[in-house]
C-alpha cells in the first residue's frame, strides 16, 4: 500500500465501526495509567491500527514527541503519521474549545520529518481528530484530516521545531532560567458549530487524492482552502455512510474565517487582593 492507501484503510475500519452515530472505544482505566504523559486513547488507536491492517508496522514514538503515530508498509516502504487530537464533549453536546486547538509546540502541517536509522526523511502526516462522549466510550466526531489543511507551509513547521530556547543566568543571583516555548493554536475541526464536521465520521483528503482513490460518489462535499499568497487547495470531504452520490455536493469556503478574525489581546498581571482596612 501506498500512503493515501494506508490512510483510507484505517478510515474504513474506524467507520466500519460506527454504530448508532458512535465509534465505541476501549481504554486502559485511569487507575491503570503510568503516567500523565501517557495517553491510552493514543494506545487504543494504535491497537485498532494494528487490527484494521496487521501486516503495518506501527510506532509510537514516545511520549511528547511529535508524531504521535508513525505507521509503515514494510512491503512498499511506505510510510505515514498520524498526529492524536481528542477532546471530550460537554453535558450539552458540544466541544469545550471552540474556535482553536492548542497545537503546543508543534506547528501542525501535512509533513513531517522522522528518523530511518541515521537518515531524517519527510513523510506526510494526518491528524486524527476524536470528539469523544463524557464517559469516554465512544467517538461522537471523527475527522481523520490531511494536516496540509491546516498548514501547507512545511519550512514554517521546521522552524517552530527549532523555534524553542532557554535562556540561563536569569535572577538577582543568575541561578535561574527561563524557558521560551511558543504555544501554537491553530484552527479546531471539532468545533461545534461546524456542522460539516460536527458529529461526522469523516476522512478529510486531497480531492485529487479522493479522485486517485475513487472515492467521488462517496464525497459529501468540498472544501477550498485559500492562502495569504492567492492560491486555492482543494480537499474532499469522505463519508462512507454515503453510498452513491450523484448530485452536486455542496463546497464550502473560507471554513475557519473566525480564527481569522481575532484581535490580539493586552495581557494583565492576576494578583490576588483583599479588603482594604477602614
Amino acid at each position: 500500500m501506498n500512503d493515501k492507501q494506508i490512510i483510507l484503510t484505517l478510515y474504513k475500519h474506524f467507520h466500519a465501526q460506527v454504530d448508532s452515530g458512535v465509534i465505541p472505544v476501549t481504554m486502559r482505566a485511569p487507575s491503570l495509567v503510568g503516567t500523565v504523559q501517557d495517553d491510552p486513547f493514543d494506545c487504543w488507536i494504535a491497537k485498532e491500527i494494528q487490527r484494521a491492517a496487521p501486516h503495518l508496522e506501527v510506532t509510537q514514538p514516545g511520549k511528547l514527541t511529535t508524531p504521535d503515530i508513525v505507521i509503515r508498509d514494510p512491503k512498499t516502504k511506505a510510510i505515514v503519521s498520524l498526529e492524536v487530537k481528542k477532546l471530550i464533549q460537554k453535558k450539552n453536546g458540544a466541544d469545550p474549545r471552540g474556535l482553536t486547538l492548542d497545537y503546543n509546540s508543534c506547528l501542525p502541517c501535512g509533513a513531517t520529518l522522522i528518523k530511518v536509522g541515521d537518515e531524517t526523511v519527510t513523510i506526510p502526516c494526518f491528524y486524527f481528530f476524536a470528539l469523544l462522549n463524557q464517559t469516554s466510550t465512544g467517538i461522537v466526531t471523527l475527522i481523520l484530516m490531511d494536516g496540509d489543511c491546516l498548514n501547507h507551509d512545511f519550512n514554517l513547521h521546521k522552524e517552530a521545531k527549532l523555534a524553542n530556547t532557554s535562556e540561563y543566568n536569569h535572577g538577582p543571583y543568575g541561578e535561574g532560567s527561563v524557558r521560551h516555548r511558543r504555544m501554537y493554536t491553530y484552527p479546531n475541526p471539532l468545533n461545534s458549530k461546524l456542522p460539516f464536521f460536527h458529529l461526522q465520521h469523516i476522512l478529510v483528503c486531497k480531492k485529487h487524492d479522493a479522485e486517485m482513490l475513487t472515492l467521488k460518489k462517496q464525497t459529501s462535499a468540498n472544501i477550498i482552502r485559500d492562502d495569504n499568497y492567492n492560491n486555492s487547495f482543494h480537499y474532499s470531504i469522505i463519508d462512507l455512510s454515503v453510498k452513491k452520490h450523484t448530485g452536486t455536493v455542496p463546497t464550502h469556503r473560507d471554513i475557519f474565517k473566525d480564527c481569522k478574525e481575532r484581535k490580539p489581546k493586552d495581557r494583565t498581571p492576576s494578583m490576588p487582593q483583599i479588603k482594604a482596612q477602614g
